[in-house]
């Protein structure tokens, strides 16, 4: 269920129905279960983020441009990644989906991202897939969740990624 309110307001659309759990909720994902359902695993900023409507102007979904600093799993070629969130921004119109990503122009991230039916690279694991790089204000060490450094994560998703075999 969604709908579109005009104007610069964000409508929210309840994934969660009748009690069942959304694939965006519930507990927490282990790095290797999320490096397991991804197809690619990088580490890159947001190079671009833009709504767009279906071919139906039934639903609106974000096209989000990563630049590939390093690839933990998996190939991407030509060192960007794009994925397809849903929700997003057209023209002053929007749907906001609750637990999927949201990515910001020159953000630093991780995502853990698999290809669709279609072919597109969509986030493992909806708000759970998608991390951001924080610097430590006294060191600038690059910081994931405020405590982990990326470059102990990385060794965990690289760990991760080498033991599932994909």
């Amino acid at each position: 269920m969604s709908s579109r309110i005009p104007g610069k307001v964000l409508c929210l659309v309840l994934l969660a129905v009748c009690g069942q759990t959304s694939p965006g909720q519930g507990r927490p994902m282990t790095t290797d279960e999320l490096t397991r359902s991804a197809d690619v695993v990088v580490v890159g900023k947001v190079a671009g983020v833009k709504g767009t409507w279906d071919g139906s102007r039934s639903r609106i979904y974000t096209t989000v441009t990563l630049n590939v600093d390093q690839t933990l799993k998996g190939n991407v070629p030509g060192g960007t990644l794009t994925l397809l969130t849903p929700g997003g921004e057209v023209g002053g119109t929007g749907e906001l989906y609750t637990h999927s990503a949201q990515f910001r122009q020159d953000e630093d991230v991780v995502v853990f991202a698999r290809r669709d039916r279609m072919g597109h690279f969509r986030v493992s694991g909806g708000e759970r897939g998608k991390f951001t790089i924080k610097k430590d204000e006294a060191t600038g060490t690059p910081l994931i969740g405020g405590r982990k450094t990326l470059d102990e994560f990385s060794r965990e998703i690289q760990k991760a990624a080498n033991s599932s075999g994909r």
